[in-house]
């Protein structure tokens, strides 16, 4: 080999190789100090779509999970309002049939309404004052189906569920079917009112009671498809989380491992790069 002096090539392919053992050291000192294999899209760019990709869906199902907890919340706030208003028309039923029995006086019969009046005007406050945050739950004239998102995509059909005939107005005039007349066992006289007359209202009791019962079903079905939607949910994130973890996070115990290979690797082409760079002096000892 020719002994040159302009030109240390030795030395520059000890420069090479010590400039890359410099970056693959630093690289694992980031990957040991971040816990992350990819810390910029130059590291692994297609990894790193598919890692952003899988975080967006994985955080959409957390939110997901989150709106799913809020319409479990927001029926069993509803479901507790119509068990107030069942047990009050279960009450007023059974003043009802109290006062369908013969024997008692107008008087007696006035007490019975009197508290009948009371708690249909306690039924009626419920429908109008029943709210979640700032949602009327019972709207008077009714609302449309409540929409819940409990999917992290944009297609409704398997990212939604519906909740229809249970945010509708609640009074007693509508749940019995009354029209806004209101339960009365005595006529404009005083005298209580016919036979007939009672088992009507009996009946349009009756029929507001299976109203609240219908209600209360279709909350607790809903309620039972929203666990099993969070259940499912929970699982998606788990396995979005291991999915995104295999691509982005670092294996600390690999890269401890580079990191030693490549300071190894490092001192040693320092210590290298020193003898390269006198190996043109040689030239002197020719002179």
């Amino acid at each position: 080999m020719a002994i040159v002096v302009n030109t240390n090539v030795d030395s520059l392919k000890v420069q090479r190789n010590l400039n890359s053992a410099t970056t693959s050291m630093s690289k694992a000192v980031e990957r040991l100090t971040t816990g992350l294999k990819i810390n910029q899209a130059a590291d692994d760019a297609a990894g790193l779509v598919i890692a952003k990709g899988l975080e967006a869906q994985q955080r959409g199902s957390v939110v997901a999970q989150n709106n799913a907890q809020t319409g479990i919340n927001l029926l069993q706030t509803a479901e507790g309002n119509l068990n107030v208003i069942q047990e009050h028309l279960l009450r007023i039923r059974d003043l009802t049939l109290q006062a369908m029995n013969g024997g008692y006086s107008a008087e007696e019969v006035k007490a019975m309404e009197d508290e009948v009046v009371e708690r249909t005007a306690e039924i009626d406050r419920i429908s109008n004052a029943a709210k979640f945050n700032e949602f009327q739950l019972f709207p008077v004239g009714g609302a449309d189906p409540l929409v819940l998102q409990i999917g992290a995509q944009s297609d409704k059909a398997t990212n939604t569920i519906e909740v229809d005939g249970v945010f509708t107005e609640a009074t007693v005039s509508v749940l019995t079917g009354r029209a806004g007349q209101a339960i009365r066992f005595l006529d404009d006289g005083g005298d209580i009112i016919d036979d007939a007359d009672f088992r009507t209202l009996l009946d349009q009791v009756d029929v507001g009671i299976k109203e609240i019962s219908t209600r209360r079903g279709i909350i607790g079905a809903i309620t039972n498809r929203l666990n099993s939607a969070i259940d499912s949910l929970d699982i998606q994130n788990e396995n979005l989380l291991a999915a995104k973890s295999r691509i982005m996070d670092a294996d600390i115990g690999e890269e401890s491992s580079n990191y030693t290979k490549y300071q190894i690797l490092q001192q040693a082409s320092a210590s290298l790069l020193v003898q390269a760079n006198q190996q043109p002096s040689i030239a002197l000892s020719l002179i």
